[in-house]
């Protein structure tokens, strides 16, 4: 049964990046994009604001995530939860992987709607930021709290997680180098990607313990 439900969120997944990769930049992103800038296209509030924005914009960089993952994964290992320290390690460079195959797959340019606060390279869809902060996020979250006895405290940290991927992906269209719908998809794509994975290897330890 688990199995099957892995099955259908990897095809919804893939049927949401397809939907939202080939309807074309609508008013929806049009507006919120602007909605983040004044009347001079400079970024609405304080000055210091920008700053914070790119602060909050780098936890979502994959070089930031994949040290962290791999030091998460390195401390699983050596208190012998080996499954679940491969289990962050697939997760997060599968996750390189799907995002940066669909940025070149689809290569959607880059909002020019406004000035760029950061410099960037790569293709707009999806959200590279928005994918792997929900990848890396949600996955620490999970794999973490998977031995805690109290339901309560792992509900918060994996809200916790999910609501600092939105972060990230707010900033990055605040910063206007994506529209929204670049981010909507990074997230979808992240939090089906972790959750699949996740209903597999908990099927998995349930046979073996079976």
């Amino acid at each position: 049964m688990r199995i099957r439900i892995a099955y259908l969120m990897s095809v919804l997944a893939l049927t949401g990046l397809t939907w939202l990769a080939l309807a074309p930049v609508s008013v929806f992103d049009r507006a919120v994009l602007l909605w983040f800038r004044e009347a001079s296209l400079m970024l609405r509030g304080p000055v210091w604001l920008a700053v914070v924005t790119r602060d909050i914009t780098a936890l979502g960089s994959n070089w930031v995530l994949l040290f962290a993952m791999a030091v998460l994964a390195l401390v699983l290992i050596m208190r012998r939860r080996v499954r679940d320290g491969l289990e962050v390690l697939l997760l997060s460079l599968g996750g390189v992987g799907l995002s940066m195959g669909a940025k070149y797959i689809f290569a959607r340019p880059r909002p020019e709607l406004v000035p760029h606060l950061i410099e960037v390279y790569t293709p707009s869809f999806p959200s590279g930021h928005a994918t792997m902060s929900m990848v890396c996020f949600l996955t620490a979250a999970l794999v973490m709290s998977r031995p805690w006895q109290h339901i309560g405290a792992r509900r918060t940290l994996i809200v916790f997680a999910v609501l600092s991927s939105l972060l990230v992906g707010v900033s990055r269209i605040m910063l206007g180098v994506h529209w929204p719908t670049d981010v909507m998809a990074g997230w979808l794509v992240g939090g089906l990607w972790v959750l699949s994975v996740n209903q597999c290897c908990t099927h998995r330890r349930s046979d073996v313990a079976a």
